[in-house]
């Protein structure tokens, strides 16, 4: 097996392992964007449930209210009934002003039952946009909860795909020259094998000397990067 042979090899592991971590750190981002997804529906279900329950206080505030009312209409009646029943101008001064102060206080219920029922109406509309809000935003939820969950699932098998390939690959590489490889991905964060063009490494962006770039076109030896130490290659962009 020649020198270019076995760099497209290790070029060929490398890309593979770089779609390795890529996947990795998809896999560890993916949990973290459904838990935030989550939150965030969550959070607006919670404030849809809290309008809720406000309508529903002021529901049972009017509920008491039409009580109070109508156990003061009844009780006026009442009192009302009791004029043609007294036998002094006392009591019957007396039997007008319970009238007069149970008139008042109805009026005000009346008046407070009007307010409620004003406030009602705006707060049933504004929930009612909230839960229509809520339906749009719980379709979404689950739109794209479903299409996370999926992605989560096809990962272990991609996973899976890059570790039997890097595998095959490994068993075609000379053991000295994987040596090597493992070694420079040690020292340099994962990326052992990277792409020359006009004197400039992939890797570290310097400048190679020029003697050196035409070595690396002839590719008759392994030749690492001067700065960074990376294994280098020649990549013809023109074509």
């Amino acid at each position: 097996m020649g020198l270019r042979e076995k760099l497209a090899l290790l070029i060929e592991l490398q890309k593979m392992e770089s779609a390795a971590g890529r996947i990795t750190a998809r896999k560890k981002d993916l949990p973290v964007q459904l838990g935030e997804l989550e939150t965030k529906f969550m959070g607006f279900s919670a404030v849809v449930e809290t309008q809720r329950e406000q309508l529903e206080d002021l529901r049972k505030r009017r509920k008491e209210k039409d009580n109070q009312l109508r156990l003061g209409q009844e009780t006026l009646k009442r009192t009302r009934e009791r004029l043609l029943e007294v036998k002094t101008n006392k009591e019957y001064q007396s039997i007008l002003k319970e009238i007069e102060t149970l008139e008042t206080k109805n009026s005000h219920m009346e008046d407070e039952i009007i307010s409620l029922l004003e406030e009602l109406d705006v707060f049933e509309k504004g929930v009612k946009t909230k839960e229509a809000d809520l339906d749009v935003q719980r379709r979404r939820y689950e739109e794209d909860k479903a299409k996370m969950e999926e992605e989560l699932n096809s990962i272990a098998k991609e996973l899976d795909l890059c570790a039997r390939k890097g595998g095959e690959i490994r068993e075609k590489i000379p053991a000295d020259m994987l040596r090597k490889y493992e070694q420079i991905k040690s020292a340099t964060r994962g990326v052992a094998v990277v792409s020359v063009w006009k004197e400039v490494c992939g890797g570290c962006h310097m400048s190679i000397p020029p003697q050196l770039y035409n070595e690396l076109q002839k590719s008759q030896v392994l030749i690492t990067c001067p700065n960074c130490s990376r294994i280098i290659y020649w990549e013809n962009r023109n074509g």
